[in-house]
């Protein structure tokens, strides 16, 4: 081996700086920004997109989970319209008059206006049957007279001692501006059934 291949082989490698150096040289500033952008879109793209489709999935878990509670809630919202529909449908039932007692009303209808000081003309009576909810209505129309004292009193006399009453329309009529007398029209009606008081009711 000659001197001159000896003092090749021996030569000292030119340091890393320096190769940076010449590299950054052949591909410029520019180029080496650009390759530095695209790998890191690269590594974002290889992470980000595993780590999106966990993300939707877990949002796409809760929905469903929120979902499922909502109709569970719904459920239960309509069990409980249904329990307290069914308790207000059985207490109507259980608070029916009696069909067969309803000449015996229409007289104590009759004593409650003169306890409370009103004059009660003839009045019109109609008997009609639900159909559907298997009672009796018993409508009673009477043209009445007195105060408005005593005309309040009737009334709420009627409503308490009549439990399956209820007031329909009441009508105010002065004879004069002054008058302490007014003539007035009240319908109260009356539900009834004609079965016995023990087993008129109690839907399940």
């Amino acid at each position: 081996m000659t001197s001159a291949q000896i003092n090749q082989v021996n030569k000292p490698a030119p340091p890393v700086s320096l190769l940076v150096q010449v590299a950054l040289r052949a591909i410029g500033v520019a180029n080496l920004f650009l390759l530095l952008m695209l790998v890191a879109i690269i590594v974002a793209w290889c992470w980000g997109i595993p780590y999106t489709q966990k993300q939707v999935f877990r949002l796409e878990e809760r929905a469903t989970e929120l979902k499922e509670k909502k109709q569970l809630l719904q459920l239960d919202l309509k069990q409980i319209v249904s329990d307290e529909n069914t308790v207000r449908l059985n207490i109507f039932y259980e608070h029916l008059g009696e069909k067969k007692y309803v000449e015996q009303q229409l007289k104590t209808v009759f004593f409650l206006a003169t306890e409370s000081g009103i004059a009660i003309k003839t009045g019109e009576y109609q008997l009609s049957k639900n159909n559907a909810g298997q009672y009796f209505t018993y409508r009673i129309q009477l043209p009445v007279k007195g105060s408005y004292t005593q005309l309040r009193k009737f009334v709420e006399q009627v409503l308490l001692t009549i439990p399956f009453a209820s007031l329909d329309e009441i009508s105010f009529k002065r004879e004069t501006i002054n008058g302490a007398v007014i003539d007035s029209k009240i319908v109260f009606t009356l539900f009834v059934t004609d079965e016995p008081a023990s087993s008129s009711g109690n839907i399940e």
